[in-house]
């Protein structure tokens, strides 16, 4: 399970298969796949989740969704400047993007996760890097002119991750239960937090397994979300509170965490929980604990917040006809809107940015096993790709729904692969018109680009291909008839950055056994793709604002980066772990 996205902003990551955004600590906005699934992150659902076991749970409930997340350690910029950390130089290469000249410094043993420090003047920068192999933080403040100083405070022993607060004042250094490492001795339970302008430290124990680290927008709170609830954490009692409170986010704390989805809702300070199997929904007030349950009309697989955290979406997949639930945040008197997806089987959502329009897909297919539930049910599929168009006008409290619109067929035939069908849902008064597409391939996860008018659909490998079996879709959400392009490619798409303005996306390509390592380069307003070969094979993208660059970080034994600009110019600079060089 995840235990995800704060919602006063753009949440922390896009994640695959849900299509929220993830800020990459560069200014850009990424995703990423790799086979059909996903090489890092967590898993909606149950244990099984994302085994390939698509069979509806003995109990009737409906299989869960896959929904992973990136975790990319990979170089990071803040104000003109990229921050690449080398483990086994104990160092860290600044590189200046506007000239590409490159300052390497020493900072504590065993430097792996990098993360900007927002706040800085102009073009400076500043991150914090933990040292794990020394168990301290270094921060890094990189002046206009190109001076860096390090500072190193002593921090957690065993810690594996750093959260950074919107403002840029307090970073939090602890172990992620979901991190590549395994914990030694001691407890995932004791966490530091630097105050960044005082240079001063506190350590503290919170709940068990740390997942996520989410902030208030104002810097006020930070909230602790680990399988044992969220405890509360006000910036106020920073050095008095050593135990910060704990509340749990739903009634019986014999839950299997494992079982358990939770998003924080910074905006409203108030916490969202569901449990796998479970008809209901528990909203829990941060930091006064009361806890709310609401009783739905069915068991929810997917649990999403609008980016700007004004509602939640939470989706009631079935065989004939799914429906989602739109619950206004904070909760009003009529608690949620029922909308019908008639026809349709979805059980993910992914919201776009601005909160008008988002994608209703799965990542299963329930009728996959002789005798699944529905089996006997088909959804007709008419011959255009542009297969149907309703709109949903639902309103409910929780017992009545009304719905207008129109259903697929029903002819008795075989049921059709639901993973090849989108539904695009755009805002249309109270409700939302919805227009439901094919794709050629199963879709694995979508992404929605930062300013809302586009996506990207990644799909599995074509077993029909005869090469090229792997591909992505670009999605215009905008035009009454929407446009969908699907792109071949010889790898699977992996990460995927969109930059901020969403204006340009770069999906890198990396096959080892077949010597495949390029990016291609989208222009989202025309959907022409450029590929991008590259001397090494890609890890990871970032975006620096100040000079508008693209970078793709590279596996290399002296380091790799590759910088391209907004008219195409590429540059990159190699060997800056051992020295400072350039090649153009």
């Amino acid at each position: 399970m995840t235990y995800l996205r704060s919602a006063w902003t753009w949440p922390v990551c896009l994640t695959v298969g849900l299509a929220a955004c993830m800020a990459d600590g560069a200014g850009g906005y990424g995703i990423s796949a790799t086979d059909g699934g996903w090489s890092t992150g967590s898993t909606e659902g149950s244990p099984g989740a994302g085994t390939g076991d698509d069979t509806p749970t003995s109990d009737g409930a409906p299989p869960p969704e896959t929904e992973d997340e990136g975790d990319f350690r990979v170089p990071r910029a803040s104000g003109k400047y990229v921050y690449s950390a080398s483990e086994t130089t104990d160092s860290v290469a600044v590189i200046d993007t506007a000239s590409l000249a490159i300052d390497v410094v020493e900072v504590g043993q065993g430097p792996t996760v990098v993360q900007p420090i927002p706040g800085q003047a102009g073009d400076a920068g500043s991150v914090v890097v933990l040292d794990q192999g020394s168990d301290d933080i270094a921060v890094l403040r990189t002046s206009e002119a190109g001076a860096t100083t390090v500072t190193i405070h002593e921090v957690t022993p065993g810690a594996n991750n750093l959260a950074v607060s919107p403002g840029g004042k307090y970073v939090f250094v602890y172990h992620d239960v979901d991190g590549p490492e395994q914990l030694g001795p001691g407890s995932d339970q004791e966490l530091t937090v630097l105050d960044v302008a005082a240079g001063e430290t506190h350590r503290m124990t919170v709940g068990a397994h740390p997942r996520e680290v989410v902030f208030a927008p104002d810097d006020s709170n930070a909230w602790i979300v680990t399988a044992a609830g969220v405890n509360v954490i006000a910036f106020s009692q920073l050095g008095v509170v050593g135990k910060p409170p704990l509340l749990p986010v739903v009634a019986d704390p014999g839950i299997d965490p494992a079982t358990l989805e939770v998003q924080i809702v910074a905006g409203e300070a108030i916490a969202l929980a569901r449990v796998d199997g479970e008809p209901w929904l528990a909203v829990t007030q941060l930091p006064g604990g009361e806890l709310t349950v609401l009783d739905l009309p069915g068991i929810p697989t997917d649990l999403d917040v609008a980016p700007g955290g004004q509602f939640a979406i939470v989706t009631l997949p079935a065989p004939g006809g799914s429906s989602f639930l739109e619950v206004p945040l904070p909760l009003g008197p009529g608690m949620y809107t029922q909308h019908d997806v008639p026809g349709e089987y979805v059980g993910l959502a992914s919201v776009a940015a601005d909160g008008d329009a988002m994608l209703l897909y799965t990542t299963v297919d329930p009728f996959a096993r002789p005798g699944a539930p529905g089996r006997e049910l088909a959804l007709e599929l008419p011959e255009p790709l542009f297969l149907s168009s309703t709109s949903s006008t639902g309103t409910t409290t929780g017992d009545t729904t009304t719905t207008t619109g129109t259903t697929g067929g029903d002819d008795g035939g075989p049921q059709p692969d639901p993973r090849q069908r989108v539904t695009l849902a755009r805002r249309d008064g109270g409700g939302w018109d919805l227009v439901t597409l094919f794709v050629e391939v199963p879709i694995v996860s979508v992404g929605l680009a930062p300013d809302s008018r586009t996506a990207i659909l990644v799909h599995g490998a074509d077993p029909a291909a005869e090469s090229a079996a792997w591909s992505y879709s670009l999605f215009d959400l905008i035009p009454a008839f929407p446009l969908l392009k699907r792109q071949n490619t010889l790898a699977a798409p992996g990460p995927i950055l969109f930059t901020p303005d969403g204006g340009r996306a770069a999906v890198l390509l990396r096959d080892d056994a077949t010597g495949v390592r390029k990016v291609d380069m989208v222009n989202l307003d025309n959907f022409i793709v450029r590929p991008l070969l590259l001397g090494s094979p890609p890890e990871g993208a970032g975006y620096v604002d100040p000079t508008e660059k693209i970078f793709v970080s590279q596996a290399h034994p002296t380091g790799r980066i590759t910088f391209i600009d907004p008219v195409g110019a590429v540059q990159t600079v190699t060997g800056y772990v051992l020295n400072d060089s350039v090649k153009d």
